[in-house]
């Protein structure tokens, strides 16, 4: 079958990819190690952060073997990552590529998809707002902005093994799924070399981190999803539009979050990094006891993500099952958005739901 060929060449090429870049990383490594500190990184050892190569040489490989119906979509797809994927590789290499910088890169990119493919985001069901998305160029500024803030999600929680690739493996698990169920054959099989690309990678990556996404790699994944999230309901109308911002809840909601807290906190500005991400406040409470109660403290990192991953699981379970229906596609996000904020006060100890209190009194340890 074309997909499964597609989906193991992505898979394998991923994975030898990623093989070489640590086997190699002694001679690589004065450029490629991630060894700068950080208040929001947890990893000990100094290790690659030019995952984003693996994915590349992954995606190349598979896209090649893609039926040839699907090669005007893939090849707009990966053209149109170039920018996201060219800035976030400097800042992997050079640590000088500013995050605005990036930001603006990965919008363009987004820009540049509208305009290749076509598929702009003309409603969100809210009145007025969709009268304004039926004219092009508001559709195509609200497209990229939305493009670029998801791959800035899918960056933002890139914090611990196997969280942000497990995430995008979910959620495009979820969008192959949609699409084959309506009916949608060449991106269904875009979706199995994503998910064949970040599956090689994901093996060097999870449990042991010997190797990182970066910039590059983050930036990239978070594009793509993206851009599928807009062209499957533009290209299958019987699906809500909001179907995306289902799948994507868990790292949107990550997103919206700490941009509000860091805004409220005083002395911080909303691109500032800190030590309050979700995974983060896992890792130093529930992942640190369950880690101690197994009598695996190394596996600490590992288990953070891997308890985290529930949340893209269900986003994508109630993507598939609502697909057709906005008010549950809507109801899904809600569902979410709770359990995001139950398990946030949880772990960081919130006085309350309440959104405008999401300033957390943090447990030291």
């Amino acid at each position: 079958m074309p997909f499964s060929t597609s989906f193991s060449y992505a898979l394998i090429a991923s994975l030898l990819a990623a093989l070489v870049i640590v086997s190699t990383q002694r001679l690589h490594g004065h450029i490629t190690l991630d060894n700068h500190p950080g208040v929001q990184k947890l990893h000990m050892v100094p290790t690659p952060r030019v995952g984003g190569l693996a994915l590349f040489f992954g995606a190349l490989i598979g896209g090649l073997s893609l039926p040839a119906d699907t090669h005007w979509l893939a090849r707009t797809i990966c053209l149109s990552a170039l920018p996201a994927f060219v800035f976030g590789l400097a800042e992997d290499m050079t640590k000088s590529v500013g995050v605005k910088t990036r930001l603006l890169a990965t919008v363009c990119a987004g820009a540049i998809f509208c305009v290749m493919s076509g598929y702009q985001i003309t409603t969100v069901g809210i009145p007025g707002v969709d009268t304004l998305l039926s004219f092009w160029l508001p559709s195509l500024i609200f497209t990229a902005i939305a493009i670029g803030g998801i791959a800035n999600a899918i960056n933002i929680i890139d914090g611990v093994n196997g969280l942000a690739s497990g995430t995008s493996i979910i959620i495009l698990s979820g969008f192959a799924i949609v699409a084959w169920k309506v009916g949608d054959p060449q991106l269904t099989a875009i979706c199995l070399v994503g998910i064949g690309a970040l599956g090689g990678f994901f093996l060097l990556n999870f449990p042991m981190g010997k190797l990182f996404l970066g910039d590059a790699g983050a930036y990239t994944t978070g594009f793509v999803l993206a851009v599928i999230a807009v062209a499957l309901p533009q290209r299958n109308p019987e699906l809500s539009p909001l179907i995306g911002l289902l799948a994507l809840s868990y790292p949107v909601t990550e997103t919206m979050v700490s941009i509000h807290r860091r805004s409220v906190r005083k002395g911080t500005h909303p691109g500032q990094a800190d030590r309050l991400h979700l995974h983060s406040l896992v890792y130093r409470s529930r992942a640190k006891q369950l880690a101690r109660r197994i009598g695996a403290p190394h596996m600490r990192n590992a288990l953070t993500g891997l308890l985290l991953l529930g949340i893209p699981l269900l986003s994508s379970v109630l993507m598939v099952e609502f697909r057709n229906d906005s008010l549950l596609i809507v109801l899904g996000i809600v569902i979410v958005l709770v359990l995001y904020l139950a398990i946030y006060r949880r772990v960081a100890l919130l006085p309350s739901l309440s959104f405008g209190l999401l300033v957390p009194r943090v447990r030291t340890s």
